[in-house]
């Protein structure tokens, strides 16, 4: 099965969006860790909730950004593999 799309275009999106959203994770996660030190009540309790769901919502997706990484690269070392072996083939039958 051949699935014909921009592999590097994706990786590149998938990396982007994780580096943008870790920032934001870390500016909201150093200031949650703050107002709860200093007792600054930034926010009112519903809205820490939904803070606390939106924090979750982002690191599930940095994690998903991550896998799907994860999974092109895979797909392209196999691919590069392939030729590798391809080649490989072609010149043990032009020797052998």
């Amino acid at each position: 099965m051949k699935i014909n799309f921009n592999r590097r275009k994706i990786e590149s999106i998938c990396i982007f969006l994780s580096f943008i959203l870790i920032i934001l994770l870390v500016v909201f996660g150093i200031l949650s860790v703050a107002d709860e030190l200093f007792n600054w009540d930034i926010l009112s309790d519903k809205l820490e909730n939904i803070a606390i769901l939106l924090m979750s919502a982002t690191g599930m997706i940095i994690g998903a950004s991550f896998l799907i990484s994860l999974m092109v690269n895979f797909s392209l070392i196999s691919l590069s593999l392939e030729k590798i072996a391809n080649k490989l083939n072609s010149n043990q039958e032009k020797n052998g």
